[in-house]
């Protein structure tokens, strides 16, 4: 009898541990920092050129490489960015980019720019260029590569 009570308690916490309901909570939440070995640059970097879509990216080599980028100021003082892609594959790619501002205590400063449509040809190079509307305020910036939508 005290078998068929242990078997039957154990049943019957299995079937309750089963059934328990996950919690979950909406809000805002605190920041976490991401610290991984495995995730060495999880953090934004400035003066960079990201490509967000993994459809771009690859194991070994993605779709489009950034082969030089880089940033210089326009004779009325705002900061010219030019970023040059390259089509690592055989047929057109059509990809979208935009800049976004910092200043030199890397605080966003004017608006992200719209999404530019880039077409690239097989194995070809094109060039993405955005422009600054401030002067003074930019120091930094951030391009952002995804694929045409």
């Amino acid at each position: 009898m005290t078998k068929t009570l242990s078997l039957a308690a154990l049943a019957l916490a299995a079937l309750l541990a089963g059934c328990a309901q996950p919690q979950f909570t909406e809000g805002a939440k605190l920041a976490q920092r991401v610290d991984d070995k495995l995730a060495p640059d999880a953090r934004m970097q400035y003066d960079q050129v990201v490509i967000l879509d993994r459809s771009l990216q690859g194991v070994k080599a993605g779709k489009i490489a950034v082969e030089s980028q880089g940033s210089r100021r326009t004779p009325t003082g705002t900061l010219k960015v030019i970023a040059q892609l390259r089509n690592r594959t055989d047929f057109t790619q059509a990809i979208e980019a935009r800049v976004s501002f910092y200043d030199s205590g890397y605080a966003p400063v004017d608006k992200t720019s719209a999404w530019q449509r880039v077409v690239l040809d097989a194995n070809g190079v094109g060039v993405y260029e955005g422009s600054s509307t401030l002067a003074a305020q930019v120091a930094h910036y951030l391009v952002e590569i995804r694929e045409a939508r």
